[in-house]
């Protein structure tokens, strides 16, 4: 207040501004100490006092023109806002009594995203809908003045996640899989095979729907006596492999018999997880999607095609840092949080994913961890009068290698000298040939216009495919 006053003096103008304050309203969900008496913002109602005095000394109550408060992001619970609103209406009015010049309520932010669609206060979630929160900021706030017979205010809000979520969505490529081994024909065992073999196998030809938790119990008892036998030198390499598919074989068929059951055993419901496969994408966790990495957030994920096909597997997103975190193991469920997220089973075409909801704080958070730099861009506007509803208006180049090293504080054109130096030093010594020095300097320095991420040449490897080569 002083520095305003201080620069409004300064240059003979009259200033109008606003106060946020601290309400004893708490939001609700991941953010809710974002309000409160603790929370890092605003001015407690002692300090709001304190400033209309200190106007009403200098005949200046009219430049206090707006109230402000915020409930903190993605607030879950309706209640919470309706406790808010009556609150800091109340607040409105008896500064307007007051002789403030107030015509502005600034409700803040906190409008959720239902990114699970459960519609419900999970953090993820919000149990009311936006008809619903309009409806209740202006009915609260409308009573509370005609009450206290003060001038309804100009409402102004700052829903920026409500607003920002659904205008970009992160499509990443599928590089491979990673599975479990148990895509093995079962084997007629030796008389004297292995007890851990001979133990799984039976175990995998007499499960039924009644002995599934028995069994998953004899499946870990058998995987741990070839670990064990093998560990002691009692137990060939092959053989242990051969209990480990085994092991996986009879995990899958269990899963598939739990369909079956009303009433899954606390032990098995793990099985999903357990069985999962990873879907490695082209991208980082870290740069395109921090969020969920560092406060667990989730997002909606699901294939951009072959949508007319169920998908049957079971599968968590792997990027391609080097970082055990760079994953994506928590999807959103109408229930509860899922393991796993229902993918397809790849078949040697480019399989896409869509990461929905992501708004633009991801973008503008994400890091460069590993050095994985901005993904290509692309703008689509919707419209109807487009043959296909919609145009590109822009595509947006992501990083390139060049910038984000010299980002770091490494020259482009130093780090090519280097290898220059190796090159030419190598011919010298007669380990590589001219010509392939050549090459590998043409290599290295073309290294540098491309994009960090994996170049996948898809184009060429569908015309490998069509003609039977591999």
């Amino acid at each position: 207040l002083d520095l305003i006053l201080k620069h409004a003096a300064k240059h003979s103008v009259r200033p109008t501004f606003g106060v946020r304050v601290k309400l004893a309203a708490r939001g609700a969900g991941r953010w809710q100490a974002s309000a409160g008496h603790r929370s890092k913002f605003g001015l407690t109602i002692s300090e709001v006092l304190r400033v209309i005095e200190r106007l009403r000394e200098l005949d200046m109550l009219d430049c206090l023109q707006l109230l402000h408060f915020h409930l903190g992001s993605q607030v879950t619970n309706i209640r919470s806002i309706k406790s808010a609103l009556i609150e800091a209406a109340r607040i409105y009015c008896d500064l307007h009594h007051r002789g403030a010049g107030l015509k502005y309520l600034d409700v803040g932010g906190g409008l959720g995203v239902d990114y699970d669609g459960s519609r419900t206060n999970f953090e993820s979630s919000m149990n009311y809908t936006l008809q619903e929160y309009a409806n209740d900021v202006v009915f609260h706030v409308e009573s509370v003045c005609r009450e206290s017979e003060v001038p309804h205010p100009t409402i102004i809000s700052e829903s920026g996640r409500a607003i920002a979520a659904y205008h970009s969505a992160l499509i990443v490529p599928v590089l491979g899989v990673s599975g479990k081994d148990d895509d093995v024909e079962l084997r007629e065992l030796e008389e004297d095979a292995p007890e851990p073999l001979r133990f799984l196998d039976d175990a995998y030809r007499c499960v039924n729907t009644r002995t599934l938790l028995e069994s998953y119990h004899d499946a870990q008892q058998g995987l741990d006596m070839a670990v064990n036998l093998f560990s002691f030198g009692h137990l060939s390499l092959d053989d242990r492999c051969y209990a480990e598919q085994l092991f996986w074989k009879l995990c899958r068929k269990i899963r598939l018999l739990m369909a079956d059951l009303d009433f899954i055993p606390e032990e098995l419901r793990g099985l999903d997880r357990m069985l999962s496969e990873i879907y490695f994408c082209n991208f980082s966790v870290f740069q395109s999607i921090p969020d969920s990495w560092a406060i667990k957030q989730l997002f909606p994920v699901m294939p951009i095609h072959r949508l007319e096909q169920q998908p049957t597997r079971h599968a968590v997103l792997g990027d391609i840092t080097c970082d055990s975190d760079g994953k994506i193991n928590s999807f959103i469920d109408l229930q509860d949080v899922k393991d796993y997220v229902q993918l397809h089973p790849l078949n040697n075409k480019p399989y896409y994913l869509g990461i929905f909801l992501t708004g633009a704080y991801q973008d503008i958070m994400g890091d460069l961890h590993n050095l994985f730099g901005r993904v290509n861009e692309v703008h689509v506007f919707l419209e109807d009068d487009e043959h296909n509803g919609f145009y590109i208006e822009e595509t947006l180049n992501g990083s390139r290698i060049g910038d984000v090293i010299e980002g770091v504080q490494y020259r482009q054109d130093d780090l090519c000298r280097r290898m220059k130096r190796q090159v030419d030093e190598a011919t010298r010594r007669d380990m590589i040939k001219p010509r392939e020095g050549i090459r590998l300097l043409e290599l290295y320095e073309s290294q540098m216009l491309n994009k960090t991420y994996l170049n996948i040449d898809t184009h060429a490897a569908r015309k490998r495919r069509r003609s039977g080569k591999r």
